[in-house]
């Protein structure tokens, strides 16, 4: 029995992975210059498997990176542990001279705990107490720098960096990074853009001015085309592009949809996609994602939800039209308070004029109903 070809719901390497091949010689240069980089994305738009792929091809030229998610820390004692635990393994010693290294760098010598897990991989953390957690959250943040010491270089992954904003951290973690060298280099990603514009764009806080904005578009409909057509005439099965136009005009190109709808297709497909199997695929993908879309929608405010599917209505063009406004009986300044409040929640973003939903997915399944 064949393995299916397409694969999501995790970071997508090797094989699994579609083009990205000018954006990720771009990244490698300006990881190479020692450039610090900030890199938003919505959900599911695959940021964190462009950039683990990019670094992971680095390794081949002794390029060493880190990688931490910040989206379920809880509190500053739990940032620390969790990053000096990826930064300690990161070196692939054994434990004692694991240990022995951070003794010999970290000056305020809280002590440095080993557990194992039931594979027997070390898993590190510091006994902390509450008066020393700053000083030694700065001594933690300066071991990059020791690392490169010896003429490595290092790239540091925070994702969803946003969440940065819980504790209160942004000028520590500034003031103790910016003396390090291009031998450092900082990659922060998230998909709140909201929360990432007042840390990178507001002239008060101090982030501004501080890193490249590096944008990754969208991968074009040829580029899937020539992926999936491939995967399926690879496992003796077929896709006509009229298929690859209907997934992409639903999944706008979002890597983890596109690779979904892709996967189950092929699952579904025994030797040709007609409009049957189409169809039945598009319904189990949407099933998938219906208890995370109801509970978005249950989150909204009466008004969101009407300013919502006036945009969806409307194709985010012209909005402000009292026609739709008196058939879903909001008046201007309430749609405008809605409109502003899916814009903090991520749910819709602007280009030029030109209002859309951030999930495509999430937009049919609006439409649909």
């Amino acid at each position: 029995m064949k393995e299916n070809p397409f694969y999501y719901g995790g970071a997508v390497l090797d094989e699994h992975f579609c083009n990205r091949i000018d954006e990720i010689k771009e990244l490698k240069k300006d990881i190479n210059a020692g450039l610090n980089l900030l890199i938003y994305a919505p959900r599911r738009f695959g940021k964190t498997s462009f950039v683990l792929k990019t670094v992971e091809e680095l390794k081949e030229n002794n390029v060493k990176y880190v990688f931490l998610d910040l989206m379920y820390l809880s509190t500053l004692d739990d940032f620390i542990n969790k990053y000096f635990n990826v930064l300690a393994k990161s070196l692939q010693e054994p434990t004692d001279k694991i240990v022995s290294f951070f003794k010999n760098i970290i000056k305020i010598r809280p002590n440095i705990n080993v557990s194992f897990d039931l594979a027997g991989n070390p898993n590190f953390s510091l006994a902390l107490n509450g008066e020393d957690s700053i000083k030694t959250f700065e001594e933690v943040l300066n071991i990059p720098f020791e690392f490169v010491k010896n003429g490595q270089k290092i790239v540091i992954i925070f994702d969803e960096f946003q969440e940065i904003v819980n504790f209160e951290i942004e000028a520590k973690i500034r003031s103790v990074i910016q003396h390090h060298s291009n031998k450092v280099s900082y990659i922060f990603m998230g998909s709140k853009k909201s929360l990432l514009h007042e840390i990178f764009l507001n002239k008060n806080r101090p982030f501004y001015k501080s890193v490249k904005h590096f944008k990754i578009q969208e991968i074009k409909q040829n580029e899937w085309s020539k992926f999936i057509k491939s995967k399926f005439n690879a496992t003796n099965k077929s896709i006509d592009d009229i298929f690859i136009e209907k997934i992409f005009l639903l999944t706008k190109g979002f890597p983890y949809y596109t690779q979904q709808f892709a996967y189950e297709l092929w699952n579904n497909c025994d030797e040709k996609v007609n409009d049957d199997i189409f169809y039945k695929t598009l319904k189990i993908v949407i099933e998938r994602e219906e208890d995370l879309f109801t509970m978005e929608w249950d989150n909204l405010t009466i008004n969101q939800k009407k300013a919502l599917k006036i945009v969806v209505e409307k194709n985010g063009i012209s909005l402000y039209d009292e026609q739709y406004f008196a058939k879903y009986q909001i008046k201007s300044g309430s749609f405008q308070v809605a409109l502003n409040g899916l814009m903090k929640k991520d749910i819709i973003d602007k280009n030029s004029s030109i209002y859309y939903i951030c999930d495509p997915l999430f937009e049919y399944w609006i439409k649909k109903d």
